[in-house]
């Protein structure tokens, strides 16, 4: 965002009226995984999430229970200093699923072709990293698409008012998305809201994700003030932002690399 914001910045207000669930299935939900490798092991997850994660995602991805799973590698910041050295996203084609039991992860680890058991593969897991958050979002806004290679700046966001917040990131923003989308300077832009756990006295409700295609994109000089003028001539930039910083607090902008990812739609 740069103006710098961003799976992330992936992310969520808490849920659908009773009106809308009964009338569609919840879309946009997501679960984010915040792990955290062992030092010693750090060679030695890559080899492993490159190959055995992978294939589980892939058969996670092929089954339908997951409609894109992505493996964001932590840029900035790094070491013990970052929450989250990597974090696991995947993406669901309704409401969030129930977690696996044993048997149930067993079975997709045989249809991705695996001989291990699912004691040893959480097993294995486990001895190379730690779970160091688990949280469920649901996307309001996307601009675009992202790749394998791009850059996610996750923009953390504490929200006093949801939807006057929604609203605005709605009218002023993802236009503003749209076009340097269309100018090539972004791969794409999402708003979500984190449904679970929730709370006020929570560090964030709320966080956007600004999708570069590269690292140089990431930090290229934009004309931000020429964009915002095209998109909106009838507005002014600095009354427009200082709204913004009334309806919401960047808690914190960290940058991950799109390490892996799986798709149904590819």
């Amino acid at each position: 965002m740069n103006i710098l914001r961003s799976l992330l910045s992936v992310v969520l207000a808490a849920a659908f009226s009773v009106t809308l669930l009964a009338q569609q299935a919840p879309t946009g939900y997501h679960s984010v995984a915040c792990i955290k490798v062992k030092p010693e092991n750090a060679s030695e997850y890559r080899t492993w999430a490159a190959e055995d994660s992978h294939k589980f995602a892939q058969a996670m991805v092929d089954s339908g229970a997951v409609t894109t799973w992505f493996r964001l590698r932590s840029v900035i910041p790094q070491g013990t200093s970052a929450e989250c050295d990597y974090l696991i996203i995947s993406i669901y084609p309704g409401a969030p699923p129930k977690p696996l039991d044993i048997d149930e992860m067993g079975a997709v680890l045989k249809k991705a072709g695996m001989t291990v058991s699912a004691k040893e593969f959480v097993d294995h897991r486990s001895s190379l990293t730690q779970l160091v958050s688990n949280n469920i979002f649901q996307n309001k806004i996307l601009v675009g698409a992202a790749k394998k290679g791009d850059y996610f700046m996750v923009n953390e966001m504490k929200v006093s008012n949801m939807n006057d917040y929604l609203a605005f990131e709605k009218k002023v923003w993802q236009p503003l998305a749209e076009a340097m989308a269309k100018d090539g300077v972004r791969t794409g832009w999402s708003l979500n809201v984190r449904v679970l756990p929730t709370g006020s006295d929570l560090k964030y409700q709320a966080v956007t994700v600004d999708i570069f295609p590269s690292w140089d994109a990431v930090y290229k000089s934009l004309p931000f003030a020429d964009t915002f003028k095209r998109v909106h001539p009838d507005m002014e930039l600095g009354t427009t932002f200082d709204t913004a910083e009334k309806l919401r607090t960047i808690v914190s902008a960290n940058l991950y690399h799109v390490d892996d990812m799986v798709s149904s739609t590819k």
